[in-house]
C-alpha cells in the first residue's frame, strides 16, 4: 500500500511517543499518556504560560488546560504567579515532573538510536535528521501556514 507521506511521519511519531510512554510507565509513572505528550514537550524550562503551552502545541486553550489540569492532579506540574506578571499564571513542573522529564530525555536518546537503525535497515541512508531539518526549515520559508510545536522547536534548537 502507497501510503501518503503525512500518514507515515504521523505513525512514525505516534509510534515514537508510544515508546516513550512505555519507557515512562516501566521507569515508575504509570499515569502519564500520550496526550500528556505535547504538554511536557512545549513546556520552557522556568514554566509557561497555559495560552503559550495551547499555541505551541496548535491545540485549544481548553484542551490544554484539561491536559494541565490533570497534571496537575497527578502532581507533574503546578501553577505559580509569573513573576513578569502578577496576574498571569505560569505552569511549572513538580519535583515529580522534573524526575518525569529526565527519564524521558534520556530515553529519547535511546529511541533516536532505535528509529535511526530501523530506517538505514530500511534502506535509508545518509543524515537524516539534518536532511528533515532542512526540509522543515524550507517548508516554514515558503508557507504561509504556522508549523506550530515543530517550528517552535527548530527556532529553540538553532539557540
Amino acid at each position: 500500500m502507497n501510503q501518503p507521506l503525512v500518514a507515515l511521519l504521523r505513525g512514525i511519531s505516534a509510534a515514537i511517543v508510544s515508546e516513550l510512554v512505555t519507557t515512562l510507565h516501566a521507569a515508575g509513572y504509570p499515569d502519564i499518556t500520550a496526550a500528556h505528550h505535547p504538554v511536557f514537550y512545549n513546556m520552557d524550562a522556568g514554566g509557561t504560560r497555559l495560552t503559550t503551552l495551547a499555541a505551541r502545541a496548535g491545540i485549544t486553550h481548553q484542551s490544554m488546560g484539561e491536559l494541565v489540569a490533570g497534571l496537575i492532579d497527578l502532581g507533574y506540574l503546578a501553577r505559580q504567579p509569573d513573576p513578569s506578571d502578577r496576574r498571569a499564571r505560569l505552569i511549572v513542573l513538580t519535583e515529580k515532573g522534573t524526575r518525569a522529564v529526565r527519564v524521558a530525555r534520556a530515553a529519547v536518546s535511546d529511541i533516536d538510536r532505535a528509529w535511526y537503525a530501523r530506517l538505514e535497515a530500511a534502506g535509508i541512508q545518509g543524515d537524516l535528521r539534518t536532511a528533515l531539518s532542512a526540509a522543515l526549515r524550507e517548508a516554514q520559508q515558503n508557507s504561509q501556514t504556522t508549523v506550530s510545536s515543530a517550528e517552535y522547536r527548530d527556532r529553540r534548537a538553532d539557540k
